[in-house]
């Protein structure tokens, strides 16, 4: 007996972290399969181009409001120098950066921020997030972790990025070891700043050979990310204790704030602001990157692979009506492509204009089949004659060429397509009501689903152009012009209408304004001589109507009407041919992905329909063979928790444990009863299977199905239904 209880205590459970399992690129894309890998090397190409312009997208927005901060922080502590004593400062620097709401952002743009300020500003910058203040103690040894450049004790998992970009630093940091807790404070970071200012004097003088450093000390640069998530108190206190440093050490603040400057004052009292000197900063919101990722790259006709109407529309209304995030956008984007590349047989020839005839002549038999048996292929060739029919059905080369010519096109029409998408936006974009958006998304959202020239807005929009006087007309059509001036290549198509709107330009400038106005007078006695001749002194109201139509309709028009008709019929002629629909025309599924449904099970978590769909068909998850079935039958071979969770859908609101277990045991015992049965053998169930519905029951109750009820023990209540 002593015996069992020393080695009972002696024993123990200890559990251990496996290793780490990444997913393996063969296990999506088999090896044999030459035709998947071909697609996914040019989506990898693909890709990695567009995330360069997105990436130089994103630094040219960021650009303007980063280089004012760098000027601002350069300009704080310039009367401070390593001759001269310092005198007490009152007022802290800080720059207030308004970020906007769109949190998932935030990360990459302050760790950029982080790596310009090391390299422009100063080495000794600090970035300490929410997280990481939640006492003032904490924060401090935060601080001095990431000035010194030394884990202290054991915070490596917090502070293992504290090193980051040191080696685009101007100047080289070198490690000096903290040994005691109570050494981290303020006066630590005094005797380390002093140390270190020492040392980079001797390093200039032997570098540069001069007596005297004429630089100004490097500044301790503190980013808060996220003030507004900071405890009050913390953030008080190690304001005031900063302030009492600052004629020692040259601190400036970088405060992150979502929402506005006001939230910052609500956080301090006015005993506590009086210690900062802000200026505001404000970030471009993320609704104008949006639009500048759209025009540059989404919305042009540069990027082959495009969104449908449908998904175009869903990754747009979650990003303005939910997370407001770019970096969402743009992994929603790249999943897009993902599947587009890796599903679609025809992606093989999403390709630039240029690299069309290469890739069509490289593709193999086995890929031509592929291709032949896809539905727009299909659709493509059934207009065709039977002889031509043949020949691109059978013979490789005559499908090749019939492939480049049918992309090519389609390559074409795109481009001119976007041209007069742009030249309708600058004629539309400024009319009263904006009857066709007021950005250009809005105008490529509604060409996606319908023939531009056939939808109501297109008609109330050239409705208020034929209402336009001659100086607004004349200013509109001048500023359209100018979209298709600025196109560096223009098709033959194009360039005719070019010639044309040049050409009713013109003439709308060089009409003769007194022929106008002389026109219009001689119009205007002659409308009412007639007005007085025609209009009875008593009339029924529906003959007044009549009459005053048909006034109307004989009435001429003025030489500047005709002239604004003409130019309006002929805008509308040219928007009717150039701007289709795209997903109208034949081989758009090369080009556009519009799969919505694969888009919302992935972006659009639904976690209890998951775990039902888990529960009820376990081998989809499990690849298991033995539990293939429909989603109501039970097998024993299924996970217990399966099991009794079909057990419990047969049920009302209240369960019966009793008969729940009952029917449990005879489902997963049933093969070892049925043999017992047949030698005349009958035994009460295990305690094992009591012990596996005890557990499962227990599973079911944590994922929230079931929970215990106080209106009967033995029973317990049903959640969903």
């Amino acid at each position: 007996m002593c015996e069992d209880i020393s080695t009972s205590v002696s024993k123990g459970c200890f559990a251990y972290p496996g290793k780490r399992k990444r997913a393996n690129q063969e296990n999506y894309l088999p090896p044999t399969d030459s035709f998947i890998r071909s697609r996914f090397n040019l989506y990898e190409e693909q890709w990695d181009s567009m995330q360069i312009q997105i990436d130089i997208l994103k630094s040219d927005l960021n650009s303007q409001i980063f280089d004012d901060l760098v000027q601002f922080l350069k300009s704080c502590h310039s009367q401070r120098d390593n001759t001269s004593q310092h005198k007490p400062v009152g007022e802290i620097p800080t720059a207030v950066l308004i970020t906007g709401v769109n949190t998932p952002d935030h990360g990459v743009m302050f760790s950029n921020l982080e790596s310009i300020l090391k390299y422009s500003v100063s080495p000794f910058v600090v970035r300490l997030l929410s997280k990481d203040c939640s006492k003032v103690s904490a924060l401090i040894k935060i601080l001095v972790s990431q000035l010194t450049n030394v884990v202290i004790e054991d915070d490596e998992a917090e502070e293992g990025n504290s090193a980051e970009n040191q080696s685009n630093s101007p100047i080289k940091l070198k490690k000096t070891p903290i040994s005691l807790r109570k050494d981290i404070s303020m006066m630590s970071i005094v005797k380390w700043y002093k140390k270190t200012l020492l040392e980079i004097a001797a390093n200039e003088k032997n570098r540069m050979n001069a007596s005297t450093n004429t630089e100004t000390n490097p500044l301790i640069v503190l980013v808060l990310e996220d003030v507004e998530n900071i405890p009050a108190k913390v953030l008080q206190d190690f304001i005031s204790i900063c302030s009492g440093y600052l004629s020692v050490l040259p601190i400036v603040f970088v405060l992150g704030v979502s929402t506005s400057v006001s939230s910052l004052h609500q956080l301090l009292p006015s005993s506590v602001s009086s210690l900062l000197c802000m200026d505001m900063f404000q970030a471009p919101p993320a609704s104008s990157y949006l639009t500048h990722l759209m025009d540059k790259i989404i919305m042009s006709a540069d990027i082959p692979f495009k969104l449908g109407p449908k998904v175009f529309h869903f990754f747009l209304d979650n990003f303005l009506y939910h997370n407001f995030s770019i970096m969402n956008f743009t992994l929603g984007f790249q999943y897009c492509m993902m599947e587009h590349f890796l599903n679609n047989p025809l992606s093989v020839l999403c390709c630039s204009l240029q690299d069309i005839d290469e890739r069509v002549a490289n593709l193999t038999n086995s890929q031509m089949k592929h291709i032949r048996k896809q539905e727009a292929f299909v659709s493509l060739v059934q207009a065709m004659p039977d002889i031509e029919l043949s020949t691109v059905l059978l013979d490789d080369s005559s499908t090749k060429a019939f492939i480049a010519t049918a992309i090519k096109s389609f390559h074409t029409n795109h481009q001119e397509m976007f041209v007069m998408m742009r030249f309708l936006h600058s004629l539309v974009s400024s009319l009263p009501k904006y009857p066709m958006g007021k950005q250009f998304r809005e105008l490529y959202s509604l060409c996606l689903r319908e023939d531009i020239s056939e939808s109501e807005d297109f008609i109330r929009a050239f409705n208020l152009l034929r209402m336009m006087s001659r100086d607004e007309l004349t200013n509109i059509l001048q500023q359209s012009f100018s979209v298709l001036v600025e196109v560096k290549k223009l098709t033959p198509s194009i360039h005719k209408v070019y010639k044309e709107v040049k050409c009713l330009k013109k003439k709308l400038i060089c009409l003769d304004e007194e022929q106008i106005l002389r026109d219009e007078m001689e119009q205007d006695l002659a409308d009412g001589s007639s007005n007085q001749r025609l209009l009875p002194q008593r009339t029924k109201l529906h003959e007044l109507k009549e009459t005053l139509l048909s006034m109307s309709s004989k009435r001429k028009k003025s030489p500047y009407e005709q002239l604004r008709d003409e130019i309006v019929d002929s805008l509308i002629s040219h928007f009717s041919v150039f701007i289709k629909c795209p997903m109208s025309r034949p081989m758009q599924s090369v080009f556009y992905f519009d799969d919505v449904s694969s888009v919302k099970d992935h972006f659009r978590a639904a976690p209890r329909l998951s775990i039902q769909r888990a529960l009820t068909q376990p081998c989809k998850y499990l690849k298991c063979v033995c539990c293939q079935c429909d989603s109501e039958s039970i097998l024993p071979s299924m996970p217990d928790i399966c099991i009794v969770y079909k057990l419990h859908l047969e049920c009302g609101t209240l369960v019966n444990l009793y008969d729940w277990m009952q029917a449990f045991t005879m489902v997963v015992a049933q093969n070892v009863a049925s043999g017992k049965k047949k030698r005349g053998i009958c035994k009460k169930p295990e305690s094992k299977y009591h012990a596996r519905f005890i557990r499962a029951v227990s599973e079911l109750e944590f994922l929230g199905f079931v929970k215990a009820t106080t209106r009967k023990t033995d029973h317990v209540k049903k959640l969903t239904w």
